[in-house]
């Protein structure tokens, strides 16, 4: 009998992570998740930062890769790999892929996401859905998504193709059947946090796309290829970003200040590397605070 958990929780630990940081994540999810969660660390660093992390967090999953695959399709493997053992070894509601440079900052996020799938188990993948060149994220702000359009365009519909054949035949034929499910091009959900269900996973599986070894040469990020992979396999797309629900996420810095971030309810956030003149380590001070708890309660 597999172990049942409301939410599984998947981070990629990569060469360049600070232990400490990826340890401050951990406890983020720790502290505001209050349900029945497992969570996963793929240790990719080769400086064993998943072992040190485990020593404080037992109960935490290290899965040590044997090879480095890298970026680009080389993640897309490394993660399916993590999900095929998620999927292995435990029951789950929803699972949250998150890098290290993300950070949970309110009570319960995964029940938003919950909520999502119960009510549309067509939705696989949600998050901050991007769709056409420039979509916009919650904070107003302009969001570049031409690079997975062009991409897509070019190496599986024009001469460059023969650039890797093998692998723009497996990145055509992807699209094809993306496309009859109603694809639009280059739509994906931003890579840095999203989350997905338990049946987007085990149909990935049944159609042998957790991995597909075929497109891993494919020059793709990690989340360009499973926003093909979920329309594909007659997936929808999900948004858990907009207005006031949990997703604030952005590529390289946060989207909005850490106030703003907390004035809006934002619950899952990335990245924590920059904003303006604050640093990573501002960034989680600022947020580590908040999940100190006070000695002084009120008075009844």
């Amino acid at each position: 009998m597999k172990q049942q958990y409301d939410l599984i929780v998947v981070i990629p630990v990569g060469p360049k992570c600070q232990t400490a940081f990826v340890e401050d994540t951990v406890n983020s999810i720790i502290y505001y998740c209050l349900c029945t969660h497992k969570i996963i660390l793929i240790d990719d660093s080769k400086k064993d930062s998943g072992a040190v992390v485990k020593k404080n967090h037992p109960q935490i999953d290290v899965i040590t890769n044997r090879q480095q695959y890298g970026l680009l399709g080389g993640l897309y493997i490394t993660l399916s790999h993590a999900f095929t053992y998620a999927l292995d070894n435990y029951q789950f509601k929803v699972l949250l892929r998150m890098d290290t440079d993300a950070l949970i900052t309110g009570f319960n996020p995964q029940e938003e996401a919950i909520s999502l799938f119960q009510n549309n188990p067509k939705i696989g993948i949600a998050g901050f859905v991007k769709r056409g060149k420039e979509p916009r994220d919650f904070a107003g702000n302009a969001v570049e998504n031409y690079w997975p359009m062009h991409q897509i365009t070019t190496y599986a519909l024009t001469w460059r193709f023969f650039a890797k054949p093998r692998a723009n035949w497996a990145l055509r034929q992807l699209l094809i059947k993306a496309l009859l499910n109603g694809y639009e091009m280059g739509e994906n959900i931003f890579g840095g946090a999203y989350i997905v269900s338990e049946l987007f996973l085990q149909k990935l599986r049944e159609k042998k796309m957790l991995p597909d070894y075929g497109i891993r040469k494919i020059y793709l990020e990690e989340d360009h290829i499973f926003g093909l992979l979920a329309k594909a396999a007659d997936f929808e797309l999900g948004d858990l970003e907009s207005g006031n629900l949990p997703f604030g996420v952005s590529w390289r810095s946060l989207p909005a200040s850490p106030e703003e971030l907390v004035k809006k309810g934002k619950k899952i956030i990335h990245s924590t590397k920059v904003w303006k003149d604050k640093s990573e380590a501002d960034i989680r001070n600022f947020f580590s605070e908040k999940r100190i708890i006070p000695t002084d309660q009120p008075s009844a």
